[in-house]
């Protein structure tokens, strides 16, 4: 048997200070962006007129849903019978109905 055999040695780097980054973002890109969304509502705005010019503005949209409304009740009515069931009482009782 024989003394255990040594280790063996590493080399290790010293230890250093991280490193610091820091980003600059250049003034040219925020006067792209705030160009970029001045496009974007520019677009908005001529796709809100576009609209408009078609008929679907705020008040023609209101008007148009009125008219809507205005139907499905006509509707409703026009398929509401006209006598109430049971006869000329109020309401149908079992008594009332006839075989």
């Amino acid at each position: 048997m024989g003394s255990r055999p040594s280790a063996p040695t590493t080399y290790r780097p010293t230890p250093t200070a991280p490193t610091i980054y820091q980003s600059v973002v250049p003034e040219e890109d925020y006067k792209n962006l705030s160009n970029y969304i001045d496009d974007l509502k520019a677009q908005r705005q001529k796709k809100k007129t576009d609209r408009e010019a078609m008929g679907f503005g705020g008040a023609q949209f209101q008007k148009r849903l009125g008219q809507y409304n205005q139907a499905e009740q006509d509707a409703y009515s026009k398929a509401a019978p006209k006598k109430p069931l049971g006869g000329s009482g109020g309401s149908a009782t079992p008594g009332s109905i006839k075989p």
